[in-house]
């Protein structure tokens, strides 16, 4: 669906330096084998060709037809490999341009062992790709299509995957040196879009719409070692009393803490205060653990799910058997769900200890007010009456009378029994993705299975033994950031001698920009549209758009000024992600009066050429090279990847020729900054640079 917005203004003209190829960056290596490819809007162009040579074998793969300025492959690209690629424009009369290239770029290495991939129903299968890994033996993630080719890994990092949310974005934890064993939020780039500056458990983060962020972290207080364990005589052989009652021995549960964009803390949540010591597990053997380490591992915690509109957070303690419901943010405990005694011990009645849920993984609350979670099931050979363990993927209720009913359960065969890790995600198709660590037939057997609601098995995939992951989620595709921002019509213009690309209106017109979802995720964009002479208001707005759709913003002209009269005018248009604000795009316009101004039809020039930063990646300094075509003033600006300003490197006049600026790595603050990737611009006049740089400290 094309969405139209009008808005009354002069005519405009879009400056954007040409014969540029933006992504993948020449040199990139490159962490997926699904690519986007982006450049330049050309002058006149009704559609483009991309050319992709495979240098190691020689082959070349050519793409036509492409609408806009923005295109992802998915197919022809491996790992471990080396590409050239190049563009041109296709006009209306079907002739070509000249090429605009080549740059190069790399794949990296694939990193996933076996695994053996079963169609049992392709029309059932929901659509997308898979998400999975992150635990033992490598602590590595990675993502699968559906016939299990590996398409995306996490290189180095070392990433532990917790959750994606609606729009794309990975959180999770790293073993990584930077940032090490903290909660982090990536984009597929592998780029660290934020991380915690504590170290914090590895088991679950959730983001807030105030860019805020839940995470959990170990908090420690003696208690006392139950009398009935079946270890008392081993404890009091080391001196504890074990008595029921003498607060003397270390138990640590799991705080949740809330962390602003500067990782300070603004929220804190400690179980200790909440829950009873008399509630510990009494039949799942952790007090064992508890000798071996000489603490005990009491909660457990290993998953929270923050509800807005309730203002609660929903926190599943794994070695109490228990999903918490907290009311946020006065930290009251609205409710348990766990088991009845006596498998927690000295317990209280609890709601819901009919489900009989134990040693559980991923709560999650559905749209439709609904609950799921992965039953491990570590001691359902004690609860029910098989007389063996298995696992479950649940769906349930809480009626009215604060009681709880299971509306959906799936019960895994008992060689695919996980005794640890697991999660069920309920799928657009209401399809469940259910993951287990599969180690009932010993050793770990991981496996994931799309399941129907009628419990149909239409996809499977089967992990190497000895290979335990954490977490698995179907994902409508990679790259959620990208999306394409173009004008209509665009032309090639000579303004009083200085050639630009523009957009070209006599008496009468419209032009149009076009900003359009490549994604496959719905995102929201805003945008700012603002004018130097003011003829027009600030114009801002936020639209929403489906995947791979796109919005029109029409914008209309007349030539009545109003006011003191000048020849020309400078929009702004700034369009950002809001979901992904790294990926911003900004084109700046001239509106002029065309009846006052020599214009010509003519091929433009770049006012600013050569652009590149050496060393790239760079420790400590670096040195942003570029060349000045004409004299004029130019601007020299350091972003993060936030889109944060945070050096000038220079704002005066300069010569033409070739020209270089040092950059230290310092701020406007003279503060060294930390490792990262940054972005800096290049403007002069109406030209407009930019580039991506990495610091690694």
């Amino acid at each position: 669906m094309r969405v139209l917005k009008r808005y009354i203004i002069l005519a405009v003209f879009l400056t954007q330096s040409n014969a540029e190829l933006i992504r993948p960056a020449d040199g990139q290596r490159l962490h997926y084998i699904h690519v986007v490819f982006e450049w330049e809007q050309q002058p006149e162009a009704s559609s483009y060709q991309l050319e992709l040579h495979d240098i190691n074998t020689n082959s070349f793969f050519t793409y036509d037809s492409l609408s806009t300025n923005v295109f992802i492959l998915k197919s022809n690209i491996n790992w471990n490999n080396s590409y050239q690629w190049k563009i041109r424009a296709v006009y209306e009369d079907g002739n070509y341009g000249n090429w605009i290239g080549p740059k190069t770029f790399h794949t990296k290495n694939s990193k996933l062992g076996y695994r053996y991939i079963t169609n049992h129903a392709d029309s059932l299968i929901q659509p997308g790709v898979t998400i999975f890994g992150g635990a033992s033996p490598n602590r590595h993630t990675f993502v699968i299509d559906k016939e299990g080719n590996e398409i995306w890994n996490d290189g180095s990092y070392k990433f532990k995957i917790n959750h994606v949310d609606e729009y794309g974005t990975l959180y999770g934890n790293s073993d990584h040196s930077f940032p090490a064993n903290t909660a982090c939020k990536i984009n597929y780039d592998m780029d660290i879009l934020w991380a915690s500056n504590i170290r914090v458990d590895p088991h679950d983060m959730k983001e807030t719409s105030r860019k805020t962020y839940f995470v959990m972290k170990n908090t420690y207080l003696n208690g006392p070692i139950p009398s009935d364990n079946g270890l008392t005589d081993i404890f009091q052989s080391l001196g504890f009393a074990a008595d029921d009652t003498t607060h003397e021995f270390p138990w640590y549960g799991q705080r949740i803490i809330e962390l602003n964009e500067s990782g300070d803390i603004i929220w804190d949540w400690n179980p200790f205060d909440h829950f009873q010591m008399e509630d510990f597990d009494n039949h799942g053997h952790t007090w064992m653990d508890g000798y071996i380490y000489m603490e005990y591992d009491w909660t457990h915690s290993n998953a929270l799910w923050f509800d807005e509109s309730e203002s609660a957070i929903y926190m599943s303690s794994r070695h109490l058997s228990r999903i918490s419901k907290i009311d946020y943010p006065s930290g009251e405990l609205l409710f348990n769900i766990t088991l009845p005694p006596p498998y927690i011990a000295n317990g209280a009645s609890y709601l819901g200890n009919n489900l009989l849920f134990n040693f559980q993984h991923h709560i999650v609350k559905l749209e439709n007010g609904n609950y799921t979670l992965f039953d491990n099931g570590n001691i359902s050979n004690q609860l029910f009456e098989h007389g063996y363990r298995i696992s479950r993927g649940i769906e349930f209720e809480i009626l009215e009378d604060s009681t709880c009913n299971i509306v959906w359960e799936y019960s895994l065969p008992p060689a695919l029994y996980g005794h640890a890790c697991g999660s069920m995600q309920v799928l657009e198709n209401n399809n469940r993705l259910i993951f287990t660590r599969g180690v009932g037939a010993n050793p770990d057997r991981p496996t994931i299975l799309e399941v129907t609601y009628d419990k149909e098995i239409v996809w499977e995939m089967r992990g190497n033994q000895h290979y335990g992951w954490y977490r698995a989620f179907r994902i409508p595709s990679l790259h959620p950031d990208a999306f394409s921002l173009m004008a209509s019509p665009y032309s090639y213009i000579s303004l009083d001698g200085v050639d630009m690309n523009g957009v070209v209106i006599d008496s009468s017109g419209t032009v149009t920009i076009s900003i359009k979802n490549e994604s496959d995720y719905r995102q929201p964009y805003q945008y700012t549209v603002t004018d130097n002479q003011k003829w027009i208001p600030q114009m801002t707005g936020i639209d929403t758009i489906d995947a791979q759709e796109q919005i029109d913003i029409q914008l209309d002209y007349n030539f009545s000024h109003g006011g003191r009269y000048t020849p020309y005018s400078q929009i702004n248009v700034v369009v950002t992600p809001v979901k992904h604000p790294y990926a911003i795009k900004q084109k700046e316009f001239i509106i002029f009066d065309k009846s006052n101004l020599p214009l010509d039809r003519y091929p433009r020039q770049s006012l600013i050429d050569h652009v590149d930063n050496i060393p790239n990646p760079f420790n400590p300094s670096t040195n942003i090279k570029y060349e000045l075509l004409v004299s004029g003033k130019v601007e020299i600006i350091i972003y993060d990847i936030m889109g944060r300003k945070v050096r000038t490197l220079f704002d005066g006049v300069q010569d033409a020729g070739l020209k270089s600026v040092f950059w230290d790595s310092a701020d406007d603050n003279g503060i060294d900054l930390g490792t990262g990737f940054y972005f800096y611009t290049i403007k002069t006049g109406i030209d407009f640079k930019k580039g991506r740089m990495l610091l690694l400290k």
